[in-house]
């Protein structure tokens, strides 16, 4: 690291250690964005809520992460993939890897019993850990929207509620308080209904609420109200300069608020009737798995 850097490192020492404060009560849910950060700190009142604090950030956690003072696992880039498209480098080492992921990764459909099909959709992508790490338990879709949806994305789940036929369809969904993210769920409902002749759907916001910004006092999103944006008039005269993202809840409120959401929807007997019948299947295939491998082992 350059000297210069260094010597503003140790300026910011303080917020160093108040970031290492609230990484440390978020560690359970790294990696984090670098949203939820700022806005851990900005609820702290550690750091102001404007886009220079921001930026200081962003930089300030570049350094501390290329000087070692935290780990590079905290924070995820979820803009950015790398496709392995390697081959192996043996067949002996692909073979031993197919033998310890044989017959791994199984799950039961544990709302296949329920009378509602349930999917949960979230605004932003960054947050699909969290909602992945809670809905993999009830094994309840998780479907990212990024903004306004296209109508390829909405008759994609038409098609999907065309093989259940036989259940009420419900949506849970999780998104900003802001002009976009309130108009959102109504402009999907409207492309479903109006334009693609689907109706029954049982929508229900869960996440920002009004309410939660009153009970969790969450800091407001101060670039979300531009005056030029016709969205933002509209709900200024409903809700007041009131705008915030749904990455400010703390993980664990909205852990909470996922947990909650989907066992105030189905039938706890009939899942944990599944759970059971799930926890059979994976001792079946488990006995099936060893005999595999005890005859590769003997034969290859």
């Amino acid at each position: 690291m350059a000297r210069r850097q260094w010597k503003w490192m140790e300026k910011q020492f303080d917020k160093l250690n108040k970031i290492k404060e609230v990484l440390s009560e978020l560690e359970v849910y790294t990696p984090l964005t670098l949203r939820q950060i700022y806005y851990q700190l900005v609820g702290k009142e550690y750091i102001e809520n404007n886009k220079s604090q921001y930026g200081m950030l962003s930089n300030l956690l570049k350094w501390a992460r290329i000087s070692g003072y935290i780990s590079w696992d905290i924070l995820e880039d979820r803009t950015r993939t790398f496709h392995n498209l390697a081959g192996w480098p043996s067949c002996q080492s692909f073979t031993k890897a197919s033998l310890e992921y044989f017959l791994s990764g199984y799950s039961r459909d544990l709302l296949q019993t329920q009378d509602k099909y349930l999917e949960i959709w979230i605004e932003k992508d960054a947050l699909s850990t969290v909602f992945t790490k809670v809905a993999e338990k009830y094994t309840a879709p998780v479907v990212v929207c990024r903004g306004f949806s296209s109508v390829s994305f909405l008759n994609d789940f038409k098609e999907r509620l065309d093989v259940r036929q036989d259940k009420l369809p419900l949506v849970l969904y999780f998104g900003d308080f802001d002009p976009s993210g309130v108009e959102m769920l109504n402009a999907m409902k409207t492309t479903l209904n109006d334009e693609l002749g689907v109706n029954g759907i049982e929508f229900k916001r869960v996440a920002l609420l009004q309410d939660d910004i009153h009970t969790y006092k969450l800091p407001h999103n101060t670039d979300a109200l531009k005056h030029t944006d016709t969205r933002a008039n509209k709900h200024i005269i409903s809700y007041g300069e009131i705008a915030v993202e749904l990455d400010v809840l703390r993980p664990d409120i909205l852990e909470s608020k996922i947990k909650n959401a989907i066992e105030d929807e189905i039938n706890i007997d009939a899942f944990n009737a599944e759970v059971e019948k799930n926890n059979d299947d994976l001792d079946k295939l488990n006995i099936i798995k060893e005999k595999v491998v005890e005859f590769v082992a003997l034969n290859y």
